[in-house]
């Protein structure tokens, strides 16, 4: 049970969250004992400070270091290299390898190098023999094995696997964020030494927002012994400004002395983490852990990050090869709902026939569809009143034409919530717009979803007062702890919310031709309203409400009356698919309101470069259909080329630019229309893949 915290403790343990979200992990004044730093001024004409350490590979004491000139700690050969690599970027492109001769020594060491402000920090870590090749050999071989994975648990298990081989730490585990932060680990190899820790979760604060935020300047961290003392700078703040060196792009900043004890208590000497990053941001962590000290050499580090950046791209390549796979089933219904505009069938038929597939496709216990006071469902849903009070809601909830989805309706303030919390837990829910006068609603339902969740101990942490803050201290032990979460449904995934987007545009323009063959029945007698009303509502049926453009109903029969004139004629035509690159990050940013408005820009700068003969209509949400007649696959290149290139020049308003990707078929004899849309779908999303703005040629 979890127990509801007081107003004092509550405002103690928020004190001490912001008191942790503050700790200056990036200035720690130290760094851990592995290598030595030398900060210079901005232009590496003198020496600002040094670690305490410098003497054990330079050979000279702190203070004669300090009073030097830099090339002769660096030597000039060195230094040149530095000045060069820092001319115009704040990180040193590559890490050097050098030999220098200390105290009549000779040395092999790696050299970092990095600006912090007005400061260029070089790290310098002395270098064992050589390995290269046993790290190059090693890694392609399990580079090998990771292109052929298939599954996102087959890349994360050969991935910790692989990483623990290299490095051979104790336990390698990949740790995955989910929306408030939490971590979940996903898969896990271990020996003896360590407990497991896999499907346990962590709660967000053992990760806080600025050590979060470090993994974007720098993506490899290793801790080679938290037991360690860590060892000073000298000065310990830079003497020209007064102020502590910002570490957080190097790998030698020392470790926070919270993070230390956090690290004792699991039983931990040394780790290392690498930060995995998809297109939206940090996704997870790769966390090695040893129970020995144990400091890395540069290669195996570099080995490590190697295979995590391989092991991304193939991960988020799988996941999205599963969401073509879902748009394209998508697709599919969609097609099948095309044939109901002619056919003139109503709503509530047309939803009743494809329940089942649409509960399967949306993984819901029930749905159901509000319109014009009808109310039609199938599945587990609440009672009719319920429906109809949950459509009022909805009403001022929603304002918007778009998707709005909940894990659960108590939460969401919805004040019937506890009457159908057996029936509707989450609920999916999309406005269906009939008419401007008249909306109506396709709900999804899910029911409650109960989770265990294993913590690797138990997430709450109690603030204590030290120098009159609340500060939060890590955690004594991570032993299992298991909670029970009730109150919440299975979470919707966007790609089912742009799936109902797409469904709900599909009904309402079948609602909207299904009223008209209502209206001509009952006004049959009244000719002058009669034909007033089929003006407006065919307009409807044919017409994008947003962009004023062709909707998908109207481009797809030009495009099959193109089909059949090619196939009588041989007239050749090629079909463009597009849509807008990361439209989902414009409506987040800057709101729905400013993403129809770009939606409008966007037709209105297309149709200036439309021929007379080509013909532009809307396919949903933000993708769009251009039918190209008498124009082979080589030519339509060259046209959809001068498209992409006039949108990305146009200004949005936005102070960033708009792009477009761009998929491309030509017709070829035997060619249906869904061999075609498909060819062209799968073009558009190379198109994204290969790095979106560009066009794509579909042409297996």
């Amino acid at each position: 049970m979890t127990v509801k915290p007081t107003d004092n403790s509550q405002r103690d343990m928020d004190a001490a969250l912001a008191e942790c979200g503050r700790e200056p992990v990036h200035i720690p004044g130290a760094i851990q004992a592995f290598g030595i730093l030398l900060c210079f001024d901005t232009s590496l004409r003198r020496v600002q400070q040094v670690s305490a350490n410098v003497g054990e590979v330079l050979g000279r004491p702190v203070a004669e270091c300090l009073e030097a000139k830099p090339d002769e700690l660096l030597g000039k050969s060195l230094l040149s290299r530095l000045k060069k690599g820092l001319k115009e970027v704040d990180q040193l492109p590559g890490a050097l390898t050098v030999t220098r001769r200390y105290a009549g020594e000779s040395r092999r060491l790696h050299v970092a190098a990095f600006r912090s402000g007005d400061t260029v920090v070089v790290e310098l870590e002395p270098l064992d023999g050589g390995t290269r090749y046993r790290w190059l050999s090693l890694v392609n071989d399990w580079i090998g094995q990771l292109v052929e994975t298939q599954s996102r648990e087959q890349v994360l298990d050969k991935l910790v696997e692989a990483v623990r081989d290299i490095i051979g730490f104790d336990r390698c585990l990949v740790y995955a964020f989910d929306a408030g932060w939490n971590g979940q680990v996903l898969a896990e190899s271990r020996n003896d030494a360590l407990g497991s820790l896999l499907n346990h979760h962590f709660p967000a604060s053992d990760i806080p927002p600025q050590v979060r935020a470090l993994y974007e300047r720098n993506r490899v961290r290793m801790i080679a012994d938290c037991r360690a003392d860590p060892v000073p700078l000298v000065p310990t703040v830079n003497p020209d400004t007064g102020q502590p060196v910002d570490l957080g792009a190097g790998t030698l900043r020392a470790v926070s002395p919270v993070h230390r004890e956090y690290m004792h208590n699991m039983d931990v000497s040394a780790s290392l983490s690498v930060a995995i990053y998809s297109e939206t941001g940090l996704w997870g962590l790769v966390a090695c852990h040893s129970r020995e000290p144990l400091a890395l050499s540069p290669s195996a580090r570099d080995s490590v990050a190697t295979l995590v950046q391989v092991a991304g791209q193939r991960l988020f390549l799988i996941k999205a090869e599963g969401e073509a796979q879902y748009r394209q089933r998508i697709h599919e219904n969609r097609a099948l709902l095309a044939r109901s505009v002619q056919e003139r069938q109503a709503p509530r038929d047309l939803l009743l026939e494809y329940a089942a597939s649409w509960r399967e496709l949306f993984d819901a216990q029930g749905l159901a569809m509000v319109y014009l006071g009808e109310i039609t469902a199938d599945g587990q849903v609440p009672d009719e009143e319920y429906l109809r009070t949950l459509g009022n809601w909805l009403e001022y909830q929603v304002p918007d034409a778009e998707p709005w989805s909940t894990t659960s309706l108590l939460e969401s303030g919805y004040p019937e919530a506890s009457l159908i919390e057996s029936e509707a837990c989450g609920l999916l829910a999309m406005p269906l717009l009939i008419d401007m006068d008249a909306r109506g609603w396709l709900l999804f339902f899910r029911v409650e979803q109960v989770e265990l969740i294993d913590w690797a101990g138990k997430p709450e942490k109690a603030p204590e007062k030290k120098d009159d803050r609340w500060v939060l201290s890590p955690r004594q032990s991570f032993a299992g702890w298991r909670e029970e979460v009730r109150g919440y449904s299975k979470p919707w995934h966007p790609a089912e919310e742009m799936a109902i987007r797409d469904l709900g545009d599909d009904l309402a323009v079948i609602a909207s031709a299904h009223e008209i063959a209502r209206l001509n029945e009952h006004l049959r007698h009244e000719r002058k309203a009669l034909a007033e009303v089929n003006e407006h509502l065919q307009e409807m049926a044919n017409t994008d409400a947003l962009t004023g453009i062709m909707n998908r109903y109207r481009i797809e029969h030009l495009v099959q009356m193109a089909l059949a004139n090619a196939e009588r004629y041989g007239q050749t035509f090629s079909l463009l698919l597009f849509d807008i690159d990361y439209f989902k990050a414009v409506n987040d940013t800057h709101g729905h309101e400013v993403g129809d408005r770009v939606l409008k820009t966007l037709v209105n700068t297309l149709q200036g470069g439309l021929r007379d003969a080509d013909q532009l209509g809307r396919w949903g949400g933000e993708e769009f259909v251009v039918l190209v007649p008498n124009t082979p696959l080589e030519d339509a290149a060259v046209f959809a080329e001068r498209l992409r290139d006039r949108v990305a020049n146009t200004d949005f308003g936005l102070g960033e630019p708009i792009t477009i990707s761009i998929g491309i078929a030509e017709w070829g004899r035997g060619d249906s229309f869904k061999t075609l849309l498909v060819r062209a779908d799968r073009a558009m999303y190379q198109a994204k893949y290969s790095g979106r703005n560009r066009v794509c040629l579909g042409t297996d």
